[in-house]
């Protein structure tokens, strides 16, 4: 007996992210989504998705400890996490052989980290949770 493929389900959450590709393409949000179509992935979202994990690892810190030269130090321990989470990341940066663009990438990461200090100051915050699911 065969087995009938079941038709794609609608996610059980809904993220800001995935809720602007909805407002600004349904066909986006169904092809992401709810069909999960690979992407090749953008060293714009990758940078995003480091920075995110650099900031999570900082609140892993006491509050006094949350530095931005701290927060920076985080940078190349989180690339390479990454990295192994996500092997197919190193295509970012393939032909890269003298490691410039990569250098200059982290350079940009470390900007936006640094960025986000001149916004905010988490040594003013002790928080009760992390990433909820709500």
């Amino acid at each position: 007996m065969t087995s009938v493929p079941r038709p794609p389900q609608p996610p059980s959450s809904l993220s800001p992210s995935r809720a602007s590709d909805f407002m600004q393409c349904p066909l986006l949000y169904r092809f992401r989504v709810i069909d999960k179509l690979p992407e090749k992935p953008s060293e714009a979202a990758t940078r995003g998705t480091l920075v995110h994990a650099v900031l999570e690892r900082l609140f892993d810190a006491p509050a006094a400890d949350r530095t931005a030269p701290r927060a920076r130090a985080l940078i190349p321990g989180q690339w390479d996490r990454l990295l192994e989470s996500k092997p197919e990341l190193t295509e970012l940066f393939a032909g890269d052989t003298e490691g410039e663009r990569l250098s200059r990438w982290l350079g940009e990461a470390e900007r936006l980290v640094e960025r986000w200090f001149s916004l905010e100051d988490p040594t003013r915050l002790e928080p009760a949770e992390r990433e909820l699911f709500v």
